[in-house]
């Protein structure tokens, strides 16, 4: 039975709760295309020899978006351009972060058990679990401040 919510809270858990829902989303995006680089990175290519793949690479030598061969820690690279597989585990891991927050802010407004938190938090690293937490817990959230007296105007 979950605990009852403080309706005086209730405007502030609104405003966690669409953070928390936009950087699920968000976050989740950038984590399914960090998979797809990493899946890249291990694909085989045979001209280079062993250990390598590609790395997504925009505005290089080979044009506006390329496959560039990554050999060896990541020798023969563009010296131009910009590494968007590098780029997009960047902004993934800052994404997280603030995906972080949101699930902390609200944890603790809606005062939930702490196994819950550390779920939701699991979204952020694990390819599509953030889809369903956000889908879940949002619902739960809703559901709960509905309880509490919540109309969506308030």
């Amino acid at each position: 039975m979950p605990r009852p919510l403080d309706p005086a809270s209730l405007p502030a858990i609104a405003k966690a709760l669409k953070l928390f829902k936009a950087s699920s989303f968000i976050t989740g995006g950038f984590l399914l295309l960090l998979m797809l680089t990493w899946g890249l990175r291990r694909l085989e290519n045979v001209s280079f020899g062993a250990l390598n793949g590609f790395e997504l690479w925009a505005f290089g030598p080979n044009g506006f978006l390329s496959l560039e061969p990554y050999v060896n820690e990541g020798q023969g690279l563009p010296e131009t351009g910009l590494n968007l597989t590098v780029g997009i585990l960047v902004v993934h891991g800052w994404l997280y972060v603030l995906y972080l927050f949101a699930d902390f802010r609200m944890w603790t407004l809606m005062r939930w058990s702490f196994s819950r938190f550390l779920f939701i938090a699991a979204g952020g690293i694990v390819p599509f679990l953030s889809f369903y937490t956000e889908r879940r817990y949002a619902k739960i959230a809703t559901e709960q401040m509905r309880a509490a007296g919540w109309d969506g105007r308030n």
